[in-house]
């Protein structure tokens, strides 16, 4: 569990499904994010059991945002990439209702260091639709800078054009 005294961060749990399946019918969510269109509550389910897999597997590490009054903020994660050790890709969302609250910055930042001191990762990365402003400015404001590369949307297969911005961090 991490946390910054706002917000904590924590792994999902099978009680989070509803919440996760109500904040996913997001229309913002569906676009940004690789979630399933529609998202259905199998897809919760799905995630949740994938999420533990992949945690015991050392290959990505999930957390829900929740604020102090127990709410669902978000969902954050780090994926350690194949390409090189050391490297890893933080994505997120946010809940609709904590939009514009510091949510993403304060998530980003909390898993970007616990991802380089506990995982040792020396590059991460955060690949962001080259239209979503909002999301490069959490990006910006987490120290992460564009490195002018641009890549597919990831983990998708529809399109292979080069849609993300990539921002890149280092602990160093």
């Amino acid at each position: 569990m991490l946390t910054d005294g706002v917000i904590t961060l924590r792994p999902p749990r099978d009680d989070d499904a509803e919440a996760l399946f109500v904040a996913c019918q997001d229309p913002e969510i569906q676009r940004w994010t690789g979630v399933p269109k529609p998202y259905l509550r199998e897809h919760a389910d799905a995630y949740l059991a994938r999420v533990v897999a992949e945690r015991e597997a050392g290959k990505s590490h999930a957390f829900l945002a929740i604020g102090q009054d127990g709410a669902l903020l978000g969902n954050i994660s780090v994926m350690e990439l194949d390409r090189a050790p050391g490297y890893g890709e933080l994505g997120y969302w946010v809940a609709r209702d904590a939009r514009g609250k510091g949510v993403a910055s304060a998530a980003v930042t909390l898993l970007r260091d616990w991802s380089a001191a506990e995982l040792g990762l020396e590059l991460i990365e955060l690949l962001i639709d080259i239209e979503n402003i909002g999301s490069q400015r959490v990006a910006e404001s987490t120290g992460f800078l564009d490195t002018g590369e641009r890549r597919p949307a990831p983990r998708q297969t529809e399109s292979a054009e080069p849609t993300h911005a990539v921002y890149a961090w280092s602990p160093a």
